[in-house]
């Protein structure tokens, strides 16, 4: 087959689906250009998870009549001039460069008016081909309106995920530059109903209405100037958080490895906002379409600086921080065993802090977590139940909880309420409200919706069986600092020891530790 160029049509539809991934990428796309174009007031339309309608409104500068057609344009734009311009972008590129690769895959609509002119341009482009371009009554500004996305390739529509999944993105693009502009008012609608709406603000105020008031107390602030740049905002250190990831370079949210993985090494998996301003010669945006992914001049540097801001903001060089990494003593706790053992043969010895069992067995003396042991006890119930009959069998409640969830999370539990079900939980959802209206048979009240919470609170839609009992379980234990007589310390004891696997609890952490007489008679001289 001979060579020969490809036709106009086919060009743009390839250009699309670098850019087009999904309806969000679309949005992120359309408030960029909002940004760009000065606006104070952005607002957001999205009709059947974006599949339907994605339109944005803003206030901005508008585009001028005789731009409207060179804006749909490939290899259009306002804000390049010169190849070195592409290293050195201080906006998010401005219309042209995305436009011309939606309109290819959507039925699309652009409005526009400039304080110079007394009525604004309309134009209509359906699958990348021009329907016509007149004039039109139009307030100052611009709306961008794509509907029906990927309608002319049936093959990227199927590859679509749900609307609850899809929408899920579209709020997570939202809320980034929601953060990211604090000084503006943004909202978005959402199949006719207002889901957030923002006025200026504070970073921390928004972030709280994002993830939930309630963990105002857990953020603790990181400020700090470095001879490369700066990095601000806030990280949590509780164990029991959203464990999402928010990263900005020059007010791009990103995608980057190499700070995601400065930050766990040195403090965990924990939640993060962090804004990172660098010198725009010493960040290349432009290796990936989506601009979603950095390279560096100099990683090490910009490892260094990230490494600094939390030594100085949290001082974790300074204290021990919590860590399950174990040092050879350890490990070597964690290879011993209490297979065999009879509870009967152990002899409780009491309760340390209303922590930690202390028992005495075989000349050993065993020191166990009460909550990590109840923990591995109610989780292979759970697995063993689950296993057997398909289900946990479910509670129903008299009276409907009503749960305080963001708007994220009530899209979350849209997508996981039907697995929920299976493991005891019921719902009713109505518009912004859920309530909690069945638990499973074992559960309290309190310990299913803190449960719940947490499940949500990781932001995984793909969460196992496994890791939803082990919250489960984690909420069913007793707590540290919760005092137990001995015929409670015994059953526990009991319970635990008949366990699979009473060496670790379902999130990895080790149970006990034992220490043998003779090593204690070393320690004090007796041998």
């Amino acid at each position: 087959m001979r060579i020969k160029p490809l036709p106009e049509e086919v060009i743009n539809k390839i250009s699309a689906g670098e850019v087009v991934e999904r309806p969000a990428s679309v949005l992120k796309e359309l408030i960029e250009n909002s940004l760009d174009a000065d606006s104070k007031k952005i607002e957001v339309f999205i009709e059947k998870g974006g599949k339907r309608l994605i339109k944005v409104k803003d206030d901005g500068i508008g585009i001028h009549p005789d731009d409207m057609i060179r804006a749909v344009q490939r290899f259009n734009t306002s804000k390049i001039s010169s190849a070195e311009d592409l290293f050195a972008l201080q906006s998010y590129g401005f219309r042209g460069e995305a436009l011309s690769s939606i309109s290819a895959v959507s039925k699309f609509k652009l409005t526009s008016r400039t304080i110079e002119t007394p009525i604004g341009s309309e134009l209509y482009i359906e699958g990348g081909k021009l329907q016509y371009f007149r004039e039109c009554g139009s307030p100052l500004g611009t709306t961008v309106e794509v509907r029906e996305l990927f309608f002319n390739t049936p093959a990227r529509q199927k590859f679509l995920k749900s609307e609850k999944t899809e929408l899920m993105h579209i709020l997570d693009v939202f809320s980034k530059y929601a953060f990211i502009y604090t000084d503006k008012t943004l909202s978005i609608s959402v199949d006719g109903k207002l889901l957030y709406n923002f006025y200026p603000s504070t970073l921390k105020d928004r972030l709280l209405k994002v993830i939930g008031e309630e963990f105002e107390k857990d953020l603790i602030e990181i400020d700090y100037e470095g001879s490369l740049g700066s990095v601000k905002g806030y990280i949590n250190l509780a164990n029991a958080y959203t464990k999402k990831k928010y990263i900005f370079i020059n007010k791009r949210p990103v995608r980057d490895y190499l700070i995601q993985n400065t930050v766990k090494e040195l403090v965990g998996d924990k939640f993060y906002i962090l804004f990172i301003d660098l010198p725009s010669y010493f960040v290349d945006f432009n290796v990936h379409p989506s601009k979603q992914e950095v390279k560096f001049v100099k990683e090490s540097s910009v490892v260094n600086l990230v490494k600094s801001a939390l030594n100085e903001s949290l001082n974790i060089f300074k204290k021990k921080t919590i860590s399950y990494t174990f040092d050879k003593e350890g490990n070597y706790q964690l290879k011993q065993t209490t297979s065999n053992y009879q509870a009967s043969k152990f002899e409780i010895i009491g309760q340390i802090e209303d922590t930690f069992l202390v028992a005495y067995f075989n000349g050993e003396v065993y020191f166990i977590d009460q909550h990590v042991a109840h923990e591995r006890i109610f989780f292979e119930i759970l697995m063993k139940e689950y296993l057997e009959k398909g289900e946990i069998p479910s509670q129903k409640l008299i009276t409907p909880v009503l749960l305080k969830l963001t708007p994220d999370e009530i899209q979350r539990l849209k997508i996981l309420e039907d697995r929920l079900k299976n493991y005891g939980f019921s719902f009713k959802i109505e518009d912004t409200q859920v309530f909690l209206t069945g638990i499973p048979y074992n559960m309290s009240q309190f310990s299913a919706e803190n449960a719940i919470r947490d499940i949500l609170e990781t932001g995984n839609l793909h969460i196992t069986a496994e890791e939803i009992f082990s919250q489960m379980a984690c909420k069913m234990s007793v707590k540290a600092g919760d005092k137990l007589d001995k015929e409670k310390a015994y059953s526990l004891l009991k319970q635990w020891l008949e366990t699979d696997n009473p060496n670790l609890c379902p999130h990895g952490r080790p149970i006990y530790y034992k220490i043998s007489l003779d090593e204690i008679k070393k320690k004090v001289g007796r041998l």
